[in-house]
């Protein structure tokens, strides 16, 4: 039996404030952080609060590949870079006023697995939150359905 569309807003389901890292975050560092906080992604925001970018273990995962003459990178190199020379620009993102369900389409579509939130101020996005598909699952599924694991 089908029921409505819930009509819950991004702002009811997102966690705030989110774990966010600096842009001049070391990947050293940002790896130690990942296992900290069991997280895969992190938004990447200036002083202000601004969303600059995303960065994921995937994007330090690139950094692993050998080149073509299979030789492998120097970690210790690798280690100091800054987390701004491998983030991923131009972030899609949502807002607190937007409905969960348009979250979870979009996450859908583009397959990623969180989704930064912002409050456009002079132009600029500042974060106020982070939207994961766990917490998509807890707001989208009928009452009394718990997911059996979070991802």
């Amino acid at each position: 039996m089908k029921t409505k569309v819930s009509l819950k807003t991004v702002r009811e389901i997102m966690a705030k404030p989110p774990e966010t890292v600096a842009p001049d975050l070391t990947v050293g560092a940002l790896l130690k952080l990942f296992d900290r906080h069991l997280a895969d992604a992190f938004p990447v925001v200036n002083a202000d609060g601004v969303l600059l970018g995303l960065v994921s273990r995937l994007d330090v995962l690139r950094l692993l590949r050998p080149d073509p003459d299979l030789r492998m990178p120097d970690w210790n190199t690798i280690s100091r870079q800054r987390v701004d020379r491998i983030m991923r620009h131009g972030v899609i993102s949502v807002e607190p006023g937007d409905p969960a369900f348009a979250a979870a389409d979009l996450m859908v579509t583009t397959r990623f697995q969180t989704l930064p939130v912002v409050e456009r101020s002079a132009g600029r996005p500042v974060l106020v939150g982070l939207v994961t598909r766990s917490g998509l699952l807890e707001a989208l599924l009928p009452q009394g359905t718990r997911p059996m694991a979070r991802f």
